[in-house]
C-alpha cells in the first residue's frame, strides 16, 4: 500500500473517531428515551469492529509471530517489565506533581477510570479493558506505524497525538503534570511497541495489565 493510501486510511480513522466522540452527546440526543451511555457504547463497538477489520491482517501476522518466536514465559516477562515500568513511572509523575506543580492523589489512568465508573460500570469495563486496549492501541500506535519508519520519531509523534486526543474533548483547565501523566506513559507504550518488532500485541497485553488493577480495586470497593 502506498504512503498516500496509508495516510488517507489513518486520517479517515482519526476523523471518524474524533467526530463520533466529539458529537456523541448530540448523536445521543437524537434518540430520546435511550440512555446516552448506551448510545456511546454502541458507537464505540461499531468503531472497534471497523478498526479491527481494517487491521485484521496485521493482527493475524502479529499473533503468528507471537506463537512462532515467543514462549509464554518470554511474553509474560516482557509484559511484566512493561507493567512495572509504567507503575514506577506513575509514582515518579505523582511525586513530581506534588513537588513541582500541585498535589497529585492518583495517577491519571486511575482517575479516568473512576470518573467513567461514576457514569456506568458496564461502559467502564468495556471502555477500559476492550476498547482502550484494542481500538485505541490500533488507532494511536498501529495506524501510525506504516507512516513513520524512524522509531524515535514514531514514539514521540504517537505520544503527542495520544496526549492531545485525551484533552481535546474536555473544556476543563489542565496542568503540566496532567499532560505529563498521559505523555510519559504514552512514550513508554510506544517504546514497548518498537522494542518488540512493532508487534501491537505486546502493547495491548501491557495496557490490559495496567488497566485491570485500578478497575478491580474500583469494583471491589477497596
Amino acid at each position: 500500500m502506498k504512503k498516500s493510501e496509508i495516510l488517507l486510511k489513518t486520517t479517515s480513522l482519526y476523523l471518524v473517531y474524533f467526530l463520533y466522540t466529539y458529537f456523541g452527546s448530540y448523536i445521543a440526543s437524537l434518540f430520546s428515551g435511550i440512555d446516552s451511555q448506551l448510545i456511546m457504547l454502541l458507537l464505540d463497538i461499531i468503531f472497534l469492529v471497523v478498526i479491527v477489520l481494517v487491521y485484521k491482517q496485521v493482527l493475524k501476522k502479529d499473533i503468528q509471530i507471537l506463537k512462532q518466536e515467543y514462549s509464554v514465559k518470554k511474553v509474560l516477562k516482557i509484559v511484566a517489565i512493561g507493567f512495572l515500568s509504567i507503575v514506577l513511572l506513575n509514582i515518579i509523575i505523582a511525586a513530581l506533581g506534588t513537588l513541582l506543580f500541585e498535589n497529585a492523589s492518583m495517577d491519571q489512568n486511575t482517575e479516568s477510570i473512576q470518573n467513567l465508573a461514576s457514569l456506568s460500570m458496564l461502559y467502564t469495563v468495556f471502555k477500559t479493558m476492550i476498547f482502550g486496549v484494542v481500538a485505541e492501541e490500533l488507532l494511536f500506535r498501529e495506524s501510525l506505524s506504516d507512516l513513520i519508519d524512524n522509531n524515535v520519531v514514531f514514539v514521540l509523534v504517537s505520544a503527542i497525538i495520544y496526549t492531545i486526543m485525551n484533552f481535546v474533548f474536555t473544556s476543563e483547565a489542565f496542568s503540566i503534570s496532567q499532560i505529563l501523566a498521559y505523555f510519559l506513559p504514552a512514550l513508554l507504550f510506544g517504546t514497548i511497541y518498537v522494542k518488540n518488532k512493532r508487534n501491537i500485541l505486546f502493547v495491548m497485553f501491557t495496557k490490559f495489565a495496567y488497566n485491570v488493577i485500578p478497575l478491580v480495586i474500583l469494583i471491589s470497593g477497596v
